[in-house]
């Protein structure tokens, strides 16, 4: 039964929005009983009541639900921060199958989302797969229970993104974002813009009088999807790979009626970063020379949490960095580059030619085994346009060509000089691969010249040839001279790092290479 004396008071002393919610809030059956003696004593007609229970606010006539965000209460005890990411990294290990590096990406983001209101830069946390059931939503919900203000979404809008983030300040969490991204750009230029806090804003006009007004993207973001962010974003984030849990593999289920030790970290998370927030985001860390200067931007965040933590998590952090970033480049692939190597493979397949018809390039990629190219645009394979787009980041457009077969759309070998000297390490089997070429557009088989042919020209000429058996070995030839374009390629891209101790045994493979071609 609801407080009738206190409800006398609120409708006497004319609080009509409080008295209005009390009414709302009997029950019909319960109204009706205390209507006529409830107004009598506020001496009101009974009608009166009616009138007041039916009013609704605004909020009551919108659809949806008001949100609520959670700040989590600090535990009244001060924290040491090494054992609270121990706990934390333990906690999420308990529910998720993942590598010790991306236990500790996940542990320094879920603790640097504490203090993103005093952050310079703002990485993303990203879940990816190449499949479903691989764990995303696991992981998602795992950051949900951990970090303050969660706001657990399956889609957004790009104007809801911005005006939540301006009026609740979210640690926003999207589950099936390969979904979003594909609605246009306009999601995706704003959480770009999200990155560094001086970006984070959008300008809108607002109300009757259109009136520009100045909102926010600033906020921590955790992403999950299936299959690759867009390069631009992905650039921006800490890529967790995830993937399927084997039959032996066991962890514990979460529950979604039980706590399973999560509000107590909360606590003590919103505890150590409230006491020592100000002096993480002072402390400046070491980087590790490998990581190229954005993924710099994004790990710098993070190991600042680990080294004011201090025990191994400095170092921890490092090699989860390392480990990530490397995983990104490959798996990510740093797409651009490895675009750029099987290309440079493809014009060493005939150093003679000076143009490549961007179908002949596009044929090519789409059937090198391993590579990402076949997969893409969900299993159509690359096209010429997107090979253009690709190539038009380095500034190399196609143009029209003269081949034996017309005119087509193509590339000529040149443009791409300056591209492979800038962003590729250095060809380390030039020598061999010159040597064993075809120097002469019009062999004839007379002697036996163990070379590498392309299959173009044996095809050209194979009625010169003397049939089948000569082209088989020209293939033959051709495929191992391509493995060993293929194997030289891929150790040059894995030993090159700048300052390399000589005595890596990559560097050391390289020097056989070297003494290779020299000889």
């Amino acid at each position: 039964m609801p407080d009738i004396n206190k409800l006398v008071e609120l409708l006497k002393a004319g609080d009509e929005e409080q008295a209005r919610k009390a009414l709302a809030a009997i029950p019909p059956f319960e109204f009706e009983i205390l209507r006529k003696p409830l107004a009598d004593q506020a001496g009101i007609r009974p009608s009166a009541l009616d009138k007041l229970r039916a009013i609704k606010t605004q909020a009551d006539s919108m659809q949806g639900k008001s949100l609520d965000l959670e700040n989590p209460v600090p535990s009244p005890l001060p924290q040491e921060g090494a054992q609270l990411l121990n706990d934390v990294s333990l906690q999420v290990s308990r529910f998720l199958i993942a590598d010790e590096s991306s236990i500790t990406g996940m542990t320094l983001w879920i603790a640097w989302s504490y203090i993103i209101d005093i952050a310079p830069v703002s990485p993303n946390l990203v879940f990816s797969s190449p499949l479903r059931a691989c764990g995303k939503s696991t992981a998602l919900d795992i950051i949900t229970r951990l970090v303050p203000r969660a706001l657990p979404v399956s889609g957004i809008s790009p104007a809801a993104l911005f005006r939540c983030i301006e009026a609740m300040k979210p640690t926003l969490i999207v589950d099936e974002a390969d979904t979003i991204f594909r609605e246009g750009d306009e999601l995706r230029t704003l959480f770009n813009a999200g990155f560094t806090r001086i970006a984070a804003r959008v300008v809108r006009v607002v109300g009757d009088s259109l009136e520009p007004r100045l909102f926010s993207t600033w906020g921590a973001k955790a992403l999950a999807l299936i299959g690759r962010l867009p390069d631009t974003l992905a650039s921006r984030s800490v890529i967790i790979p995830m993937r399927r849990k084997k039959a032996d593999e066991k962890t514990e289920r979460l529950r979604s009626d039980i706590d399973q030790g999560f509000e107590e970290l909360r606590a003590r998370l919103a505890r150590w970063t409230l006491d020592n927030g100000e002096s993480i985001v002072a402390t400046d860390p070491e980087m590790p020379i490998s990581l190229s200067d954005r993924q710099g931007d994004c790990w710098r965040e993070l190991l600042r949490v680990a080294d004011y933590a201090g025990g191994e998590w400095p170092s921890r952090a490092r090699v989860a960095a390392v480990q990530i970033c490397g995983r990104a480049d490959d798996e990510e692939g740093d797409v651009s580059t490895r675009l750029l190597l099987d290309i440079r493979s493809l014009f060493a397949t005939d150093i003679s030619r000076t143009s490549w018809p961007s179908s002949k390039i596009v044929e090519y990629l789409n059937t090198l085994e391993g590579s990402p190219w076949p997969d893409i645009d969900h299993g159509q394979g690359m096209k010429p346009p997107r090979l253009a787009r690709l190539l038009g980041r380095f500034g190399i457009s196609s143009r029209t060509i003269r081949t034996s077969e017309g005119t087509p759309k193509g590339y000529t070998v040149d443009s791409f000089d300056e591209v492979f000297s800038r962003y590729l390490p250095p060809s380390r089997n030039t020598a061999t691969r010159q040597a064993n070429s075809l120097q002469q557009k019009d062999f004839r088989c007379g002697d036996t010249v163990a070379v590498a042919v392309p299959k173009r020209n044996i095809d050209e000429t194979s009625g010169a040839c003397g049939g089948t058996e000569a082209q088989q070995q020209h293939e033959a030839l051709h495929t191992i001279s391509n493995n060993n374009i293929e194997l030289n390629n891929s150790v040059a891209l894995l030993r090159y790092k700048p300052g390399a101790d000589i005595s890596d045994p990559l560097s050391m493979l390289d020097g056989l290479f070297d003494a290779e071609a020299e000889a």
